[in-house]
């Protein structure tokens, strides 16, 4: 192949919107501290889809957890459930929040338990295989926290 054809490959490969995973951006990460001997928690952000083109996450993960997934809270005669979602789909530009008492990640079966002032990465794959890591603060309290 001739330079310049594969230079203008690669540029076509690197720059495509489906080869970078930054379309999605995410805000406001947090996850709540554990109360003294629970191993469960939940985190919660602002996802943004800052692509031109439809993104579905499929699934998230966590190094300091065996199970990690989208959850959403469900209330039925006065009752929340929560029961897992198995994608989250944002359309072009469309912003969703991952917030207490709505859709949220649901941390289980962590290795330790998580103090406030501490930082956890969890990561979002994508439909496309390609994942989106993000640094998640550990707080006691949030300004948005309400019951979960």
């Amino acid at each position: 192949m001739h330079r310049p054809a594969l230079f203008l490959l690669m540029s076509v490969l690197v720059l495509s919107p489906q080869t970078w995973a930054a379309d999605l951006s995410v805000t406001n990460a947090w996850v709540r501290a554990t109360p003294p001997g629970k191993l469960m928690t939940a985190a919660y952000a602002t996802l943004q889809n800052t692509s031109n083109e439809t993104l579905v996450v499929t699934g998230v993960t966590s190094d300091v957890t065996e199970y990690t997934s989208v959850h959403e809270t469900l209330i039925d005669r006065d009752r929340a459930t929560m029961r897992p979602v198995q994608q989250l789909t944002l359309n072009a530009g469309e912003r969703t929040d991952l917030a207490p008492g709505g859709t949220h990640i649901m941390l289980m079966k962590l290795s330790e338990p998580l103090t406030d002032a501490q930082s956890i990465d969890i990561c979002f794959t994508l439909e496309n295989n390609k994942s989106v890591c993000n640094e998640f603060s550990v707080t006691k309290h949030h300004a948005s926290m309400k019951h979960h």
